[in-house]
């Protein structure tokens, strides 16, 4: 991403987003665990949200519980139980499974968008791509 060309951070920067270079990439695991959390809650969206904006925006740790707790706590999530939910490994195996199914599906990139189990759409897209998929599956955009 540290090219002044790339796509992703051309497409960020017209859209007044500005996204951190960083150095080294964090562990995302334990974001993974704490997302089926807030997803069994019913705060996923949220949750999910304020974590993208703590790693893309502000260049944020995700492995780090501070970070977490902080995203939960924006998410109106009960962080200390999320945490030590976690750490029992009581998501564990959700995310096992999902990246097990992932890979068994081909699906390698972040972000993948799939369409009615139709279609997959790898990586950072433009929202023309996306409204090709969607007027393939004959739903109409926006």
């Amino acid at each position: 991403m540290g090219a002044p060309d790339n796509p992703l951070k051309l497409r960020a920067k017209a859209l007044g987003i500005q996204l951190v270079e960083r150095e080294r990439v964090p562990s995302s695991r334990r974001a993974h665990e704490c997302t089926e959390y807030a997803r069994a809650d019913g705060k996923l969206e949220p949750f999910h949200a304020a974590v993208l904006r703590a790693y893309w925006s502000e260049g944020k740790d995700l492995h780090e519980w501070s970070v977490l707790e902080a995203a939960a706590t924006e998410a109106e999530l009960d962080a200390p139980a999320m945490r030590e939910a976690v750490e029992a490994g009581r998501w564990k195996e959700a995310v096992d499974e999902r990246v097990a199914e992932a890979r068994e599906l081909g699906i390698d990139a972040v972000p993948t968008f799939v369409f009615a189990d139709r279609f997959a759409v790898q990586g950072a897209q433009t929202l023309d791509v996306l409204e090709q998929v969607m007027r393939k599956l004959g739903a109409t955009p926006r």
